[in-house]
């Protein structure tokens, strides 16, 4: 009887299963004025949800989040988030302006949202660039899925070698020329998280 209760209340005291946070993202290269939340960034920094990189006139930063990679472009403002409470991955990123690169693994999907859409992806390569009053959207390969907030069907884009996109704040889907950003780029990220080159078969 004494064993029985010794055991029941051990039970009792282990802790509750709790949901893993999110995997912190890792600055893996850095490159002129940048900031995170306002305090100056430096290489191997990790990220964290609810916080905002800045990069100023010459700033880049390089950085991965579990197996997707991102690049920031100077004069870019990028919001870093979740979906929501025990999501497993950064997966809701807010690009107030500038531009940025990302490569994604498959598995969960992901949004990326600007003034003007929300671009949903899934094991795909982006490059974005954001306004006030525009989106250049790239789907560098893989599928997006484009959500213009004046709009209400979604724009599916499918690609293997690059096809964008200017999402305009009427809702309006145009395509445009492949511009602003290299094969080079979106390849150096896949192989920052150990991934080939997408467009070499």
């Amino acid at each position: 009887m004494k064993r029985r209760r010794f055991l029941l209340t051990a039970a009792i005291a282990l802790p509750l299963p709790v949901r893993a946070a999110p995997p912190p993202g890792v600055v893996r290269e850095l490159a002129g004025e940048a900031y995170l939340s306002g305090h100056r960034l430096t290489r191997d920094m990790l990220l964290q949800p609810g916080q905002t990189i800045e990069t100023g006139e010459d700033g880049q930063v390089w950085f991965t989040v579990g197996e997707d990679a991102f690049l920031v472009r100077p004069r870019s403002r990028l919001r870093l988030d979740t979906s929501g409470a025990g999501a497993a991955v950064l997966d809701f990123l807010r690009l107030v302006s500038g531009g940025l690169a990302a490569t994604f693994s498959r598995g969960p999907r992901r949004r990326l949202v600007t003034p003007t859409s929300t671009i949903g992806i899934r094991g795909t390569g982006v490059y974005l660039e954001a306004a006030p009053a525009w989106t250049y959207a790239c789907t560098c390969f893989g599928t997006t899925e484009l959500s213009p907030y004046a709009k209400s069907a979604p724009v599916e884009v499918t690609s293997r070698n690059h096809s964008a996109r200017r999402i305009d704040r009427d809702g309006s889907v145009v395509p445009v020329a492949f511009e602003r950003h290299t094969s080079a780029e979106i390849a150096r990220l896949e192989n920052l998280v150990g991934r080939p080159d997408p467009f070499r078969s």
